[in-house]
């Protein structure tokens, strides 16, 4: 399977959640929606990849500081240019490689849910015939419940982040909405400290398992 769909608020720690990840795997592939592709490799400073590819639908417009490994889409309102953007750097990553996916909700502000839900698809199964695994990132109500839905049944394992506030604490829960196997507890307590994100073992065994598979 070797993807993962991580639902929650902004600031509940998803991209984090990521960062956990994706340490373990040399060849990066970065689709980024909502920051630019310069922004994307000075959060990723800290990581010694191989390999690492941006997609940024974000700039709009090549510029100076981006690399050679930073695909520019200069036109993000035609999703056919997303595709294949997306397409050629998996093209030059051919296999073994680690998709990140941040944020699924970018592209629902300019395409009709059904395309990118197809985009979606295409790209799920892509991975699988691949060997590749990725972790893709939804904003919660964002959207209307049916295209939430919609994108959620594209996923075989699915994470929700909340954020409950009381006082001046915060209470960070991860909710195992789908799974491809049986994983206890379903709901458990996380915390982000400043060297990363501390899950529960069980949930982040089953991450990194899922994740290789």
């Amino acid at each position: 399977m070797g993807n993962i769909l991580v639902i929650g608020d902004p600031g509940s720690g998803k991209t984090r959640l990521i960062f956990k990840y994706i340490s373990d795997y040399d060849k990066i592939v970065w689709v980024t929606t909502i920051k630019s592709a310069e922004r994307v490799r000075k959060e990723l400073g800290q990581f010694n990849f191989r390999e690492l590819w941006v997609v940024d639908t974000h700039t709009w417009q090549r510029r100076a500081t981006h690399t050679k490994y930073d695909v520019v889409v200069s036109n993000p309102l035609n999703l056919n240019e997303v595709s294949l953007s997306v397409g050629k750097v998996l093209d030059n990553v051919k296999r073994d490689y680690f998709l990140a996916f941040d944020s699924i909700s970018g592209l629902l502000l300019y395409h009709h849910a059904p395309k990118v839900i197809q985009f979606l698809r295409n790209l799920v199964v892509r991975l699988e015939s691949e060997g590749g695994r990725g972790i893709f990132t939804l904003v919660k109500n964002a959207h209307d419940v049916h295209t939430e839905t919609s994108v959620s049944l594209i996923f075989n394992n699915i994470l929700q982040l909340e954020r409950i506030f009381d006082g001046e604490s915060v209470k960070r829960l991860v909710k195992v909405i789908r799974a491809s196997r049986y994983i206890e507890p379903e709901i458990s307590e996380f915390k982000i400290a400043s060297n990363g994100i501390e899950l529960n073992p069980s949930l982040d065994a089953f991450i990194k398992e899922e994740l290789k598979r």
